[in-house]
């Protein structure tokens, strides 16, 4: 009787602690909310619009922008699927952070007809409007026709601009760590440029500065850990 009342006790506390480790997300006012807060990205007119020098026989595309899709948003609907995302891709996440998000899809056109992106794309996102300051450091999150995730470390430069390149265009979402209310530049985990044996493990996909990191990850899996209750 004894042992049960414990184990019940057990099972409590850990269910407890599971309530308040959730990562949060900010509210409006930039107040921490708790709890697996699902995240809304903007309507197309919101989206941060984008341009690019890439051309197709020699005549260069526009990039036109439309709302994340639902499909898409699966990936990246939580700050926890967020946070998995970057940490997978070798970056160290602080304890107790959350993030702030932006985002969209991104298509390149000519003459109002769609063209296929070969290859890498610089991209020029800007980010007036948004809550995304000059200085700030950045995560450029994209998936890539196989359905992984690349993660592009950088800052928002003095233009207001995130400059990214990207593995071909598809979603991309914009990201930026949150501690105790303040933006916090994250340090990667692993080695850079050292390729990695286990094919699990992230993979540098891009050199490495020290303000543009690009690495690959596979979509995160989110399990429920077991209180064995």
């Amino acid at each position: 009787m004894v042992k049960m009342k414990m184990k019940k006790l057990a099972c409590a506390l850990a269910a407890a602690a599971m309530m308040f480790t959730s990562a949060p997300v900010f509210a409006a006012d930039n107040s921490p909310v708790p709890g697996d807060v699902t995240i809304t990205y903007p309507t197309e007119a919101e989206v941060p619009g984008a341009s690019s020098d890439y051309t197709v026989d020699g005549v260069k595309v526009e990039i036109v922008k439309s709302e994340l899709s639902e499909d898409a948003a699966k990936d990246v609907d939580t700050p926890e699927k967020v946070i998995d995302l970057i940490q997978n891709a070798g970056f160290t996440v602080p304890s107790g952070s959350t993030v702030v998000v932006t985002g969209g899809e991104y298509s390149a056109e000519i003459d109002d007809s769609k063209v296929d992106v070969n290859g890498h794309i610089e991209m020029v996102i800007n980010m007036a409007g948004t809550e995304f300051a000059i200085g700030q450091s950045v995560f450029v999150l994209h998936q890539m026709k196989n359905g992984e995730w690349e993660v592009i470390q950088t800052v928002v430069n003095s233009n207001g601009d995130v400059v990214a390149t990207l593995n071909g265009l598809s979603p991309v979402v914009i990201a930026k760590v949150m501690t105790d209310g303040t933006v916090k530049p994250t340090e990667p985990s692993t080695t850079p440029d050292t390729p990695s044996t286990d094919n699990k493990k992230p993979t540098n996909t891009a050199t490495n500065t020290s303000t543009n990191k690009t690495t690959s990850t596979k979509t995160a899996e989110k399990t429920s850990p077991s209180t064995a209750c």
